[in-house]
């Protein structure tokens, strides 16, 4: 369970298209006294994006960032562009520097070397001569295992294998620190992840002609493979039956927030009598475990469906369940024929974007998920010098000292519950940039020809190197898991080891730049950083205490307190209206909800202890510092969406879209209303008894 700060990455928005499925003081003020006018630029921070014609008091968000919403572009291969796509991209261009000099080294290098292997996983890609010689060929070992399955036993030793090479089908498993006592490796079942993730998508009248373009696309997709075009289409809605039945029975996104709701311990012998249609004991010795004694199920009612369900289909239903499961989940490492089918679903029908990214971008992003290690230690080495990394730290420690500051002077919470808080707090660990030590790859086979295999490989060795952690001591890894990579733009708090990582992504010009003022930095990357810090104190973050384990260390009337807190702000944000009819969902989006609070208050707060009195009353484009600061964090989600993906985000991601990240946080901090002189009967002002303080 990780809580990061973007609500969608670049990155991710392509797999989207594709796949479907952030002590006293150090002293590190900037010179604010010398500045008189901000460099003005296209991306990041600038005056020129605001729309000065708008008024703040009716719609902050059109004028922090007005001017750039009027002019963005959203490109035809995207389905948003935002600030932080804008950073993906400046990374990408320097990643793409990376890989191709890599490239051009690869053959003189020892293989297992990062530099063999990220030239070499490039090459394999962007062969797509070789790729449309090969055809369906990489599939077909596979899929000839499908094919002679005699019996639903079988079923067991086909699902082990294809999990540990990334086909998730229908059972699904991870170790993990374990939630109670996180000292010790838990073997975790999780649902399997469907093709397409929205569970609505499966269930709502409103997703009837996507469903029907799914069809189309599953029996395009069978055809691909040598189906002929009558027997594809009966496969599909059998398939499609099959993934409706799983989604009937998933936890909804707003379900699947409940910590406790999703740990449930089963020995063996339980798991085994309460699902006895599938051989647990084997599927486990098949992924390399042995002696399993218990196992966390996230969502029994799943596991119960997915008995029952190996009951009553036949075996040629489950061989055609997965054959397509396969197929859908490798059919990008193939040729442009899979691919382009691929994309004309998940990417032109869910989403509206019309165009395939150039396949350098593809290649690049794949790799920057596969192989990311490799690549992210290039990446450092190359454009994360150490005094950017110093001056994040001293950020850092000046957002923890306002954090514990405020912790002392809360005025709801109970001196006992308040020690505890400070405890977790003082044990938080913050890791900037990269990790200590860096994850080997070198004994992974990488082939200039084998694009397909390269992926399996990694994807197998990656599984492997995870389920061998279940007897081991728990090692927590920093920087290993998607949305923590050191080349993404985003940041992370971890409950189960109490960590915030902050990748060398993000800390680059626009979102953290030494040149501009401290109202603009504390308020971007300053708020990133306290909004991280805050997930550790959010309605889930709270559940957990300084070492990882979920163990309730509140008093009751602090915890009472704490939700009544919390459940004024899901009244707020289920008020937002994002398309017509369309609602934030304020309990889906809870946590970061409390997180963007948190963030966006605390560095207000770090900023005016950071600035004398002179320098507070100076502008800089004609603005204060504490207007700068609101600008800044209208700025820093400045976003244009396509409504395809909107909808879906609303219904399925815990962040808000991004006018509600901006003015939701906003109207409860008190600073904001005389800032901009915002009055009774204006649109954006709340009466002080309805504004909501927690951290």
């Amino acid at each position: 369970m990780m809580k990061s700060i973007a609500h969608i990455s670049l990155v991710t928005m392509t797999a989207i298209a594709l796949l479907g499925s952030q002590p006293e003081y150090a002293s590190s003020q900037s010179t604010d006294s010398t500045l008189s006018k901000a460099e003005p630029s296209q991306q990041g921070f600038s005056v020129n994006h605001m729309d000065l014609s708008v008024e703040p008091q009716k719609n902050f968000y059109q004028f922090a960032a007005g001017n750039w919403l009027k002019k963005a572009v959203i490109p035809d291969d995207k389905p948003s562009v935002s600030s932080f796509d804008e950073l993906d991209e400046q990374n990408n261009q320097k990643i793409q520097k990376i890989i191709k000099e890599a490239q051009a080294k690869s053959s003189q290098s020892p293989k297992g070397s990062i530099t063999q292997q990220v030239g070499d996983f490039y090459t394999a890609g962007m062969n797509t001569e070789l790729l449309e010689k090969l055809g369906a060929t990489p599939l077909k070992s596979e899929l000839n295992k499908v094919k002679t399955l005699t019996s639903k036993k079988d079923l067991i030793p086909l699902l082990a294998h294809q999990n540990l090479i990334g086909v998730s089908s229908i059972v699904d498993q991870y170790v993990a620190p374990d939630k109670k006592q996180a000292t010790v490796n838990a073997l975790y079942l999780s649902p399997a992840t469907l093709p397409v993730s929205n569970r609505e998508f499966y269930l709502s009248p409103n997703f009837e002609p996507q469903r029907k373009a799914y069809l189309t696309h599953i029996a395009k997709m069978l055809s691909l493979i040598g189906e002929n075009p009558s027997q594809a289409e009966a496969q599909a809605k059998t398939i499609l039956e099959m993934e409706t039945a799983l989604a009937k029975v998933t936890l909804s996104p707003t379900e699947a927030r409940d910590v406790d709701k999703v740990y449930n311990k089963f020995t063996l012998a339980q798991l085994q009598k309460s699902y006895p249609n599938f051989d647990w004991q084997q599927y486990f010795s098949l992924l390399g475990l042995t002696d399993v004694k218990e196992v966390i199920v996230e969502e029994p009612r799943y596991y119960e469906k997915v008995n029952v369900l190996l009951k009553e289909r036949s075996l040629e239903d489950w061989k055609t369940y997965q054959r397509w499961q396969y197929l859908t989940a490798k059919a990008v490492y193939l040729n442009d024929d899979f691919l382009q089918e691929k994309f004309d679903f998940f990417g032109k029908t869910m989403f509206g974007v019309t165009a395939l990214p150039p396949r350098n971008r593809i290649i690049t992003d794949t790799l920057l998920s596969s192989l990311n290690p490799p690549i992210s230690q290039l990446f450092v080495k190359q454009y994360f010098p150490p005094a950017t990394k110093a001056k994040t730290e001293i950020m850092v420690a000046n957002i923890k000292a306002e954090f514990k500051r405020r912790l002392e002077q809360n005025p709801w919470m109970s001196e006992a519950t308040r020690q505890k808080a400070i405890a977790k707090l003082d044990k938080m660990k913050i890791l900037v940039g990269y990790p200590e030590k860096w994850l080997d790859y070198s004994a992974i086979e990488i082939k200039a020809d084998d694009y397909f295999g390269n992926h399996t490989r990694l994807t197998e060795w990656k599984n492997r190197y995870n389920l061998a952690k279940l007897k081991q001591p728990v090692v927590t890894e920093y920087f290993v898991l998607n949305g923590t990579f050191p080349t993404q733009v985003n940041a992370a708090y971890v409950p189960s080891s109490n960590s915030i990582q902050i990748p060398a992504g993000i800390l680059q010009p626009p979102f953290f730049d030494a040149k501009l003022d401290n109202a603009v930095n504390y308020c971007s990357i300053g708020a990133v950083i306290a909004h991280e810090f805050t997930h550790g104190f959010d309605d889930k973050g709270r559940l957990f205490d300084g070492d990882g384990n979920r163990k309730d260390w509140w008093t009751k009337e602090d915890g009472e307190n704490f939700s009544q807190r919390a459940n004024q702000l899901v009244k707020q944000y289920n008020q937002y209206e994002v398309l017509p009819g369309l609602f934030v969902n304020g309990q889906l989006t809870l946590g970061e909800n409390i997180a963007d609070l948190g963030g966006i208050t605390i560095a207000l707060s770090a900023l005016k202890r950071s600035l004398t009195a002179e320098k507070l009353a100076t502008k800089i484009d004609g603005f204060t510092p504490e207007q700068r600061c609101f600008i800044a964090w209208g700025q820093l989600w400045k976003t244009k969406d396509r409504p395809e993906i909107v909808r879906q985000l609303v219904q399925t991601n815990p962040h808000p879209p991004s006018e509600f990240r901006v003015t939701g946080p906003l109207v409860n901090v008190p600073e904001f209303f005389p800032t901009f002189s915002i009055k009774k009967g204006d649109p954006l002002w709340r009466d002080p008894a309805e504004r909501v303080t927690i951290w």
